[in-house]
């Protein structure tokens, strides 16, 4: 570089979720891949600025402007924390770019990855970026010129002549502790936080990639290796934004925290002898924890796990290849309340071949288990999983800022909007359940209350 080039990378709002025909949450998180992007950026002397419009709400044309003032500029459409679950429409992603430099412009995220080409038709970007994101942010950062494609970088996608030319794949990071910290000086840290936890909030990741073979589950974005951070390096990364950003409550986002039960072990003895002093949550299978792991967690500071159940229906349960069973899901649950952990639970209508028993099933196991706290979804087929191939999705029969919301080959929408209607009502209007939220003890949250809204308004 003759000069210091400068450097954009942002985060769309995500106002436009709200149009879906299934709600999904929208949380204030930090997006955790371009803060470690920008921090490689800034390793390499770029000047860099993360531009989370989550915050900022800034509109179109004002983003353009601030555009004006860089180099190059690389939006998103699915920062870190939507990579497993994509927004199903990205209306909001289109807006967001329609007023940059096109040919300064760069694109990325799970849509980006799965339909390079409907999407740089429509955003006339310069080029886009597939999968894991943040090397090939810094390779074009320093070698594109924009004077000719730079077609020897691998993981990107362009338009040449009216066809699509991808490079050769690029493979998935292998050791993550190479990655530097996040670049959270780039963020307002004090306006992120997570209803379930408070604010000062913050989210890390020990690990990526999962090894199992649930066909509804998209890992276009991290790959099925799994891939682990040290011991010591994610706890100094802990120690990094409690210190630094006076974070108290975190977030390991991992796709499957408890995998390797024995790191689990020696990161809650770490985060213990440190005398850490934050609380955390993960998402976890209710396969990989039993009565030890959880009490340690609870010693730790662990205070949430997300158990993903999915279904009440065995034989629903089965077809998912989840590979767990209803007695692991109770059990789990069980053993997290004994040990003073709350739960969170994700579970799903629409699965191929479900019917209104099953559905009725899932209702029922949601009661039993009685967690804090419930999310029931239409589950969706993601361009990139099983479940797509499965009933045979066709993406580029949807426009270039849609995915399909639901399982429309087997299921009728109605149908199955009435049944997440009647899951969230007879979930949280049990008196049980009131009277323990009065108390303080299982208090949804204003975000899961306004989710709770929006369904039942249909």
């Amino acid at each position: 570089m003759t000069a210091r080039q400068t450097i954009l990378l942002v985060n769309p709002d995500w106002t436009g979720i709200g149009l879906q025909k299934q709600p999904q949450f929208k949380r204030i998180w930090q997006p955790l891949d371009l803060a470690i992007a920008a921090a490689m950026l800034e390793e390499a002397g770029f000047y860099v600025r993360i531009l989370d419009n989550n915050i900022k709400h800034l509109s179109p044309r004002s983003l353009g402007k601030e555009a004006e003032a860089f180099d190059k500029v690389f939006v998103t459409s699915t920062p870190y924390d939507r990579w497993q679950c994509p927004s199903l429409d990205i209306g909001f992603f289109f807006q967001t770019v329609g007023q940059f430099p096109k040919n300064r412009l760069y694109i990325m995220g799970a849509h980006v990855t799965e339909r390079p080409e409907a999407i740089l038709k429509q955003s006339r970007a310069r080029l886009a970026i597939l999968g894991e994101p943040e090397q090939t942010i810094v390779d074009l950062a320093c070698r594109d010129t924009l004077d000719e494609m730079p077609c020897d970088i691998p993981g990107i996608a362009y338009m040449e002549e009216g066809r699509l030319v991808r490079s050769a794949p690029r493979r998935f990071i292998q050791d993550l502790d190479c990655l530097p910290l996040p670049a959270y000086h780039l963020l307002p840290m004090d306006r992120y936080y997570y209803e379930f936890l408070g604010d000062r909030f913050a989210i890390l990741e020990g690990s990526r990639g999962c090894p199992h073979q649930c066909g509804f589950c998209y890992l276009g974005m991290y790959g099925r290796r799994f891939r682990q951070k040290s011991l010591k390096r994610l706890l100094s990364e802990t120690v990094y934004v409690r210190d630094r950003f006076h974070v108290k409550n975190i977030y390991f986002m991992d796709l499957e925290f408890g995998l390797n039960r024995d790191f689990v072990r020696s990161f809650c003895q770490g985060l213990i002898q440190e005398k850490m002093g934050i609380r955390w949550c993960c998402q976890t299978r209710v396969s990989d924890v039993d009565n030890r792991l959880l009490a340690l967690m609870k010693q730790a500071g662990c205070s949430l796990i997300h158990f993903g159940v999915e279904a009440g229906s065995p034989r629903i349960l089965s077809q998912t290849g989840k590979g767990i069973t209803v007695s692991e899901c109770v059990r789990a649950v069980s053993l997290a309340r004994k040990n003073g952990i709350r739960t969170a639970l994700f579970m799903n209508f629409g699965f191929p071949g479900e019917t209104l028993a099953d559905m009725e099933a899932t209702i029922r196991l949601a009661i039993r288990l009685n967690p804090d706290y419930v999310a029931f979804h239409l589950i969706v087929p993601f361009p990139g999983t099983r479940l797509a191939r499965e009933i045979k999705l066709d993406p580029e029969a949807f426009p270039a800022h849609l995915y399909p919301h639901y399982n429309f080959v087997h299921h009728d929408l109605g149908s199955l909007k009435s049944t997440l209607r009647k899951a969230y009502l007879r979930f949280y209007l049990r008196p049980s359940y009131l009277v323990r939220a009065i108390k303080g003890q299982a208090l949804a949250g204003w975000g899961q209350g306004k989710l709770f809204l929006r369904v039942l308004r249909g």
